[in-house]
């Protein structure tokens, strides 16, 4: 029967932060999920704050703050010192982001010829963060055949000035925007050709020296105003550093990734770094495997059961965190009668009746109500009833299973999936548990090994 000091159930980006910040204090981690979380289908970008109104992260931090019943009325003043931690984590990773709480939200280039407004983004994406001259012009190119990335929709798109807001000023958009498709090496004729393989080719340092040789070479003849080149974002995925490097020696224009429909190679990279980063500190991980059973005794858990290929497997733990994710996560089901459950624990959930759950235009602006829905907490993330009285004392919530965000409309997901895990992480260093486990040293040195 293993023995863990903190379960963390999730390995999305709130789940895999707690699992690193709880291994930092020496506790011994298990880190448990069904599948792959949020890492893998979204930007790769860090989403801190960009509601309606705000100009800047830090101002969406602080219109969020101001909401009661938000998860930065109580997150808010350590979103930047836990943003900043996990950007030293993922950058001894090799993995660097850039982009300040305090500088401007400003439009970016999507794969479908919109943009969004973005403050921090991987290095690759960087470039299209910084002000556009008014000189400077926009190349979308895509290699020939790659049916995810259509360089003359998305080129025909972004010449309208109202994709680039409302009331955009010059510096916010480029000059002109110009499609150019080219023919990549030994792919010609190939069908169904995924972003996947395109970033596997891209890690093989010969085939994407000759890559980048053709689309300079295409970008020479047709000339033109100097500006940026826009490329799907499969530069590389085990050798993406040194793919993007050679990329930005190679081109004539500054190139910037634009990251697109699932699966995200951004976001893979992402939690490819998450992963290195908790197993280079003794913490383990099982993807695939699904929790069946969690036992408690009073209000504190006391195991965590999982279903394997021969038996289930049995974790007995001093703490919980439960990073599930909300509603599009499965770590909130609706049910037929229109009530809301927590699969795991029965936690009580905070929801809108079932009648107003949606708005009633689909596209409202503003989202819909059910997207608030989650698990309410107390200032140190236990999870606690409509009285609140805390339920279990040994449990943290984080991430979207979190109540009263909206975290795709208000743009704070990963805000709060970061801030949460380290307080959860904080939460459990402050009260420690009894030791179950093997000295830390021993314990890096048997999961450097596994």
């Amino acid at each position: 029967m293993p023995s863990s000091d903190v379960v963390v159930i999730g390995a999305g980006l709130a789940g895999m932060t707690a699992a690193i910040a709880l291994a930092d204090a020496g506790a011994r981690v298990d880190v448990i999920a069904r599948g792959h979380a949020a890492t893998h289908w979204t930007s790769g970008g860090l989403d801190v704050a960009a509601p309606p109104g705000s100009a800047t992260p830090a101002e969406g931090i602080a219109q969020l703050a101001s909401m009661a019943g938000h998860p930065y009325a109580f997150l808010g003043r350590n979103v930047g010192a836990a943003i900043d931690w996990l950007r030293g984590i993922l950058a001894a990773e090799g993995l660097t982001y850039l982009g300040d709480l305090d500088e401007p939200l400003r439009p970016v280039a999507t794969a479908i010829g919109a943009t969004r407004r973005a403050g921090t983004l991987p290095t690759a994406q960087a470039a299209a963060l910084r002000p556009w001259r008014s000189d400077e012009r926009l190349v979308i190119c895509g290699p020939a055949g790659f049916k995810d990335f259509w360089p003359g929709a998305i080129a025909v798109s972004l010449e309208r000035p109202s994709v680039w807001g409302q009331s955009p000023r010059a510096r916010d958009r480029p000059a002109s925007v110009e499609a150019l498709v080219v023919e990549l090496p030994d792919i010609a004729g190939r069908r169904n050709l995924s972003a996947l393989h395109l970033a596997r080719l891209f890690d093989d340092p010969s085939w994407r020296a000759d890559a980048f040789a053709a689309i300079a070479a295409a970008l020479r003849g047709r000339g033109g105003a100097p500006g940026r080149i826009a490329l799907p974002a499969v530069l590389g995925l085990a050798d993406h550093a040194a793919a993007f490097d050679n990329a930005s020696r190679s081109l004539p224009l500054v190139p910037f990734e634009v990251p697109l429909i699932s699966p995200s190679v951004p976001g893979l990279r992402l939690f490819e770094a998450l992963r290195a980063a908790l197993r280079r500190r003794g913490g383990r991980i099982s993807v695939g495997e699904e929790v069946v059973r969690i036992e408690t005794a009073g209000r504190r858990v006391t195991s965590v059961t999982v279903a394997a290929a021969a038996r289930d497997r049995v974790f007995r733990t001093s703490g919980l965190v439960l990073a599930t994710g909300g509603i599009a996560g499965g770590g909130l089901i609706g049910r037929a009668d229109g009530s809301l459950v927590e699969p795991l624990l029965g936690l009580p959930v905070e929801a809108p009746a079932v009648g107003e759950w949606l708005a009633a235009d689909p596209f409202d602006p503003a989202g819909h109500p059910l997207e608030a829905a989650g698990i309410r907490t107390d200032a140190e993330l236990h999870p606690v009833d409509g009285r609140g009285r805390v339920a279990f004392e040994n449990v943290a919530i984080v991430g979207s299973l979190l109540a009263g965000q909206r975290y795709l409309t208000e743009r704070c997901g990963d805000g709060v999936a970061v801030t949460s895990g380290r307080r959860a992480a904080a939460m459990f260093a402050a009260k420690p548990t009894k030791p179950t486990t093997k000295p830390r040293a021993e314990r890096q040195k048997a999961g450097a090994a596994r």
